[in-house]
């Protein structure tokens, strides 16, 4: 698990104060992370060059221009061309130092307005675009000119390189032009900003450079704001004990509403991640031989999936709730339909003991917050305010675990050792995922571990990286179905991963 720090200003004066850093140290060894990303794409095997190659670099008023420009000196040479738009004339001294540096080693500095006619006259000879306009700091809007100097960056057909965060993205990673990215190099710490939504199309790979002392040692005053996931935190349900039972692997009930096919999908998941017994509840009938049926949720049930597919009307929501209301240890995964009920706030406001994990989608969010009183959002204010909502959410329901859905899927859960929500990141996934039906095989591989005697924190992570991890397992980005991944995750070597 890694930190991640919505401001990471802070981190950088206290490694000056307190590590006696200098500036122009920490300058340098951006830059020279810089050289080193670039380094790689700068000849092209086609030799297609009319000249020789030539790296631009954007840069803005601050540390991040600072940083380009400390780069064009280190790589300007004989065998490449560097030439610096400055977006805005340098503001900080550093900034002020670097140019005159660069400068005086033949770089080339071009203002916006004569940008267009260098792309267009070096079309052939540019082999990366590095953008250092602005970092972390950035507060939107994005005035006209570096927008129209991103927008000409975007079109070149070159290696591209972020400084610290592609320019246009806010500290909460929202933003309408923004520099896109094959690789951002962040500066000491990972920033918030490139975990967002709107971030995952611009980031490409992100890569963590020192400014001279151990990330360990740069984060270790401060508190992180969020975590990023990894694979490491996703514990499988392998069997090690030989002397066991179906019994042993605890029983999921899936409740079945007007899309019969969403429940049937869930509990497919359920079976197929390890827990030993499943019913389809609400029906007489299963067309899955290995799940039972039942008109009612069985009592013997260890966790509850009600939600998918259930329909906004009718008896089996309510009476899911007072079955899990009676069953004090019962857990559950809440999902879909199930957050249109009012009466979700009752219920979520006597959940004291068992495992709840909630698994909504932008738009159920947004319902789910009014429904419980916290506020009327659209699903777009979901999204961009979601990390907010979600420590809001968190911080009124401590005993309940958050999963939010999206591109990038934040999990979030009250802290008690810390007093404060604590928020995760799973960037993992894939554009396959967006398909109907894959969420209610999320909400059976959470279901499945919570039967197993995970609790609810565990539960969704596992399941939601496992669910991410498995959906890059798949050759063409089209082709996912629902069942074949959960064909996937049955089948796939975790052990090699």
């Amino acid at each position: 698990m890694q930190n991640i720090f919505l401001d990471s200003r802070k981190l950088d004066r206290y490694a000056r104060e307190h590590f006696f850093l200098t500036e122009d140290s920490m300058i340098e060894n951006v830059s020279a992370a810089l050289e080193r990303e670039i380094s790689p794409h700068l000849f092209h095997e086609s030799g297609r060059y009319i000249s020789r190659p030539c790296v631009l670099i954007l840069a803005g008023p601050g540390n991040n221009g600072a940083d380009g420009y400390a780069l064009a000196r280190r790589i300007v040479s004989r065998d490449v061309s560097v030439a610096v738009c400055c977006v805005r004339e340098p503001e900080t001294e550093s900034a002020r130092l670097q140019r005159r540096r660069a400068e005086s080693l033949g770089v080339l500095i071009l203002n916006p307005c004569e940008l267009d006619s260098f792309a267009e006259e070096k079309s052939f000879d540019i082999a990366a675009v590095v953008d250092c306009i602005y970092g972390a700091g950035f507060h939107l809007p994005l005035d006209e000119v570096p927008a129209a100097v991103i927008g000409c960056a975007n079109n070149i057909e070159a290696f591209k390189a972020a400084c610290d965060v592609p320019s246009g993205l806010d500290a909460l990673g929202n933003g309408g032009t923004v520099f896109r990215a094959d690789v951002t190099v962040c500066a000491g710490a990972l920033k918030l900003s490139l975990f967002s939504d709107k971030a995952k199309d611009f980031c490409g790979r992100i890569a963590v450079c020192s400014l001279g002392i151990s990330r360990s040692g740069f984060e270790a005053a401060f508190q992180a704001d969020a975590f990023l996931l990894e694979k490491s935190e996703m514990k499988l349900p392998f069997r090690t004990d030989p002397n066991v039972h179906k019994g042993s692997f605890g029983h999921v009930a899936v409740v079945c509403g007007e899309k019969r096919g969403a429940a049937e999908l869930a509990s497919s998941a359920a079976f197929g991640f390890g827990t030993g017994l499943v019913t389809l509840a609400g029906t007489d009938h299963s067309s899955l031989m290995h799940i039972m049926a039942s008109m009612e949720i069985p009592e013997k049930a260890n966790a509850v999936v009600l939600g998918c597919g259930l329909g906004r009307t009718g008896s089996a929501a309510v009476s899911g709730l007072k079955f899990l209301s009676e069953g004090k240890k019962t857990a559950c995964v809440l999902d879909a339909d199930i957050f249109y009920y009012k009466e979700i706030r009752g219920f979520l406001e006597s959940r004291n003991s068992a495992e709840t994990v909630l698994t909504p989608h932008p738009k159920e969010f947004s319902v789910l917050l009014e429904q419980c009183g916290l506020g009327a959002y659209s699903a777009e204010e979901t999204v961009e305010k979601r990390i907010e909502l979600v420590k809001k959410f968190c911080s009124q329901y401590r005993n309940c675990v958050l999963l939010l859905k999206g591109s990038v899927t934040v999990i979030g859960m009250w802290k008690k050792s810390e007093n404060r929500p604590a928020v995760y990141f799973n960037p993992y996934g894939t554009a396959s995922l967006a398909k109907g039906g894959t969420g209610d095989v999320l909400s059976g591989l959470i279901a499945s571990l919570l039967a197993q005697g995970y609790d609810g924190m565990n539960a969704a992570v596992t399941a939601s990286l496992a669910h991410s991890f498995a959906s890059r397992e798949f050759r063409n980005s089209f082709s996912l179905t629902p069942q074949g991944l959960i064909e996937k995750i049955q089948s796939f070597d975790w052990e090699v991963l």
